[in-house]
Formats: structure tokens, sequence, C-alpha cells
């Protein structure tokens, strides 16, 4: 996949979504002509900081992986905007994927106003190459990550063909709960595509050296440090990802190649926990904090 000199788009739900994608955008933004730009579309009212460092004053929470998302994306010299949607609380599911569109929709006013959001983007930037997670699982089987995946399709199925971007999903396998044998990777920031699954799958090597010297896994380990509310063992030190390197490459595969509604994906994978998310009240969220 040659990127050098294209117009990057990576779309993500959240600040942090941008770390398995840090290595092909340093690689063609810093040092291959491209353009690359980062969309956060649902950082606002964030939970993210809760069960990672215990933090519930969730408006600061967005301000700090706001400010995280600014840093990360200067590393691979991307510009980047917020949506400003709510971040939300969903199970882990199908159901919590249509739960979470209709929530948006609510709260945008109307699902439409949701695609013209992404248009906005797309009119404006003009994308030759587009990076997100796999629709059909977000990577991690998270809610927010494949419900703006699905707008996003849905805004790009809009334009006219002529002007429609090369779409790449990562199809990373990162769900919590996962097998011993794959936990044991990818605990240590490894990464291993979706089981089972028989689509085609491309494969970007981060183990390839950059012309500073560096390599282009370099820049995950970069993304995950400065996403230090999300990764406060790797931002202070204590934890050094150095997976193996077959496990330093990227999995990717086409949008043609799927059908981005498939369902089922996700059903029994995450912990219960995450599969009755909606019908907690914020009292027994908050008291998922981890104690000091």
């Amino acid at each position: 996949m040659d990127l050098a000199g294209k117009r990057i788009l990576h779309v993500g739900a959240h600040p942090d979504d941008e770390v398995i994608f840090a290595p092909m955008m340093a690689e063609a933004c810093r040092f291959n002509g491209a353009t690359c730009h980062l969309v956060v579309t649902q950082e606002a009212d964030s939970w993210g900081c809760l069960l990672s460092i215990g933090l519930q004053d969730r408006a600061q929470c967005s301000q700090f992986r706001r400010m995280e998302t600014a840093a990360s994306g200067a590393n691979v010299n991307a510009s980047y905007e917020f949506y400003g949607w709510r971040e939300g609380m969903f199970n882990w599911n199908d159901a919590g994927v249509e739960s979470n569109l209709s929530a948006l929709a609510r709260e945008a006013g109307g699902h439409a106003s949701l695609i013209a959001r992404f248009r906005r983007t797309l009119d404006t930037f003009r994308p030759d190459v587009v990076l997100a997670f796999d629709p059909r699982h977000g990577t991690t089987c998270h809610p927010n990550h494949r419900a703006t995946v699905r707008l996003l399709l849905e805004a790009i199925r809009g334009l006219p063909s002529d002007r429609r971007p090369e779409v790449f999903f990562g199809s990373d396998y990162a769900v919590p709960g996962a097998p011993k044998e794959i936990a044991e990777i990818t605990d240590n920031f490894g990464l291993v595509r979706w089981p089972d699954d028989r689509v085609p799958v491309l494969w970007y090597d981060a183990t390839v050296t950059l012309p500073n010297g560096r390599t282009a896994y370099d820049y995950a380990v970069d993304a995950l440090r400065l996403n230090a509310t999300q990764f406060p063992l790797v931002a202070t030190g204590k934890i050094t990802p150095a997976p193996d390197p077959q496990h330093r490459r990227v999995p990717l595969i086409r949008l043609a190649d799927i059908n981005p509604l498939e369902q089922g994906l996700c059903e029994g994978r995450a912990p219960p926990l995450f599969h009755k998310l909606e019908t907690m009240t914020e009292a027994q969220l908050n008291a998922l904090a981890p104690k000091n």
C-alpha cells in the first residue's frame, strides 16, 4: 500500500484510536509527502479516564484527551478536529451499536445531521485514503468505534463516485477478555488479526526503519505514551512495549472485501461487564474506578 503523497484521513471515535495507524501515518506524512488529518467523533463527556486513571470528572477527562490528540497528531505531522459528540456508555454488542447510533441522532437533531458532519470533513479535506477500524467489530468491539465507522461509510457512499476515497480498516483483535494466548500478545501491545476472518488481509510491516533511524512501530509506542490518560504505565515508563517483530505488523482489510453491516462478530466476546453497561447507574459506573 503506497501512501506517499496521498491525503490520508484517519477517523476514530476516541482520542487514542490512532495508535495502530500511527506507524503508517508517520512514514507517509513525516517522510513521504503525504498529508494526514485526524477526526475524533465521540470525545465529549468522556468516561475514558475512569478505568485507566480513576478520573470521574468527565469534562476534565475530555479536556485531557483532546490535548493528547493534539500531541499525538503533531508527532505524525497530522492536523486534527473534534466533532464533540458524547462518548456514552453502551453494551459492547450489536444492540449497543444501535443504541449508540440512536443516542447520537437524538443529540444531533437527527441522523442526517450526523452524516452532514462527516460530509463537511470529506468535502473540505478531500481524502485519497481513509483509515478506520473495521465496522464489523471495531477491533475491541467498542460500540463507539463501530457506530462512528458506520456513519463515516454512509457519508462516503453519498459522495460522487469519482470522489470516493480508498478505505482501509485496521482488523486487529484487542477485545477485553481475549483468550490467554492472544491476551499475552496484545497486553504487550502486539497486533493480532481478527480470528477466523477469511477476508484477505494486507499487512503493513511497522518494523521498517525510517529515514531518522527509528522504526515505524516506535511511532505506535509514541502514540501510547502521548495518550497518557489511557496508557499510564507506558507513559510513565513502567511498561515499554516490545512485542515480537511478527506482531508489529498492522493487519488491514479493504472495504470492498467486507459487508460493513455484518452482525454477530462481537456477540459473547467481551466480558459480561461490557454487556450490561446500559443498565448501570452513574454511581455504579463510577464505582468501577480503581481505588488508590
